[in-house]
């Protein structure tokens, strides 16, 4: 299904992408995005402002990387998330005005969710300050 995006979008957001991003693949996002708001705050113990809100803020790791929305007019943001090939850009903030440089399929979707929920798992369990380091 292509993309067409509302009018402030057009005129005065990033670039957007092809296709429209179907509901189970902006749930798995959700869901992503309370996991990665739990591991951080496990880490450091105080509330964590990801990058999935109109935040500023960005988070990489080995399999996914995500950025919140840029108000830089300098910057031509190519994404907000990255998984493997798939790119998803959106307007502001997770959920509106959402779009991805290809068709996503519902087990596309599962299968990110299962990566990036490893991924948070791994990054929580190496930076847990409470367990020793292996020797």
């Amino acid at each position: 299904m292509t993309y067409t995006p509302e009018l402030g979008q057009a005129i005065f957001g990033q670039p957007y992408k092809e296709y429209a991003v179907p509901d189970i693949w902006e749930a798995a996002l959700a869901f992503l995005s309370h996991e990665l708001d739990r591991v951080m705050w496990n880490i450091h113990q105080k509330q964590y402002v990801g990058p999935f809100g109109n935040s500023g803020d960005a988070f990489r790791c080995g399999v996914f990387e995500v950025e919140a929305y840029s108000w830089d007019d300098e910057y031509d943001q190519p994404w907000n998330f990255k998984w493997r090939d798939v790119e998803i850009s959106w307007y502001k903030y997770l959920g509106r005005g959402m779009s991805a440089n290809q068709e996503l399929t519902p087990e596309r979707a599962a299968d990110m969710l299962t990566e990036c929920l490893l991924a948070c798992k791994k990054y929580e369990d190496s930076n847990d300050t409470r367990r020793p380091c292996p020797p």
